[in-house]
């Protein structure tokens, strides 16, 4: 971010030192492969930084902590927001195991806690709690 900062503050300056026409001009000349969206989220950058030092009483810009860096990055778009990494359940291209896992360790707890103590022997309250905890995969259950 600090380097983002720094040429945004560099191509404010040179930018204020030309008029729009020229300001084009040069870009095309000097900065040929890069793109004019990036030019101008590193000049926001240096004004957010800017701004930063300002509210703090500073004239110098600034260099956000980390965690800010990101998420700065992220609203001037220099960076893309992160995607829900969860996918679609409707996707078909997915295996439904990654759905099932936590089913599956229940039932493997389950399974290992009537073994060692069998539901008959448990006493009526935690009986009671489970039985309420699992009416929904009963409900599931019906509705599929």
């Amino acid at each position: 971010m600090a380097k983002a900062v720094e040429c945004g503050g560099l191509l404010l300056e040179q930018k204020a030192s030309l008029t729009d026409a020229s300001w084009t001009e040069w870009i095309t000349r000097n900065l040929p492969d890069v793109a004019p969206d990036t030019l101008s989220r590193y000049m926001r950058a240096a004004k957010l930084s800017a701004l930063v030092a300002q509210t703090n009483g500073s004239t110098t810009p600034v260099a956000l902590p980390d965690a800010q860096n990101k998420q700065a990055l992220i609203a001037l778009g220099i960076i893309p927001s992160p995607e829900n990494k969860r996918p679609s359940l409707l996707d078909p291209q997915r295996g439904w195991v990654r759905y099932v896992r936590f089913i599956d360790g229940f039932r493997k707890w389950f399974n290992q806690r009537i073994e060692d103590e069998p539901i008959e022997t448990w006493d009526e309250q935690p009986r009671r709690l489970l039985k309420n905890e699992l009416r929904w995969i009963a409900e599931l259950y019906q509705r599929l």
